[in-house]
């Protein structure tokens, strides 16, 4: 069982505050997007930290499970932590994020999508993202696009 697991069985359904990362997928100045089959919404690709592992390599390591790609993450983009962000899925279960986006690099000829969590997977231009898309992760992308050195903070 994952660690997310482990503790929504402790707590059930109240807000759990989760550590995760999310990937800047970058090609010809588009940045892919994936679409979750829990909720059919547009996101970036990423995932949950697990017991024993730095930011990075959850990173790392969601990246190839869904995508087939062995990347590196490089550069952190931007920190999410606010309550802003909390989720609800469909099942009721809420988390508030603690979510670092993250520049990915390595080589994308591989790119597949693990079916059992993602319908789709595309690159979009920034002014082309769908609207079906999280608005966290449409604050993804304006970040992405922001980004100049500095980390960012919401």
């Amino acid at each position: 069982m994952d660690y997310w697991q482990n503790l929504r069985a402790a707590y059930g359904q109240d807000t759990l505050i989760l550590t995760g990362a999310s990937a800047a997928i970058i090609r010809d100045d588009k940045i892919l997007l994936v679409r979750n089959k829990d909720y059919g919404q547009w996101q970036t690709p990423g995932g949950l930290q697990e017991i024993g592992e730095s930011i990075q390599q959850t990173l790392e390591r969601e990246i190839k499970e869904e995508l087939n790609l062995e990347m590196k993450a490089t550069r952190l983009i931007s920190l999410y932590s606010h309550p802003q962000w909390t989720a609800a899925y469909p099942n009721g279960d809420r988390i508030q994020p603690l979510n670092l986006l993250f520049l990915m690099e390595g080589d994308i000829s591989t790119l597949s999508i693990q079916e059992s969590e993602i319908c789709e997977a595309r690159f979009f231009a920034p002014e082309d993202i769908p609207q079906d898309t999280l608005g966290f992760a449409q604050q993804q992308v304006i970040d992405w696009v922001q980004y100049r050195g500095e980390v960012i903070f919401r």
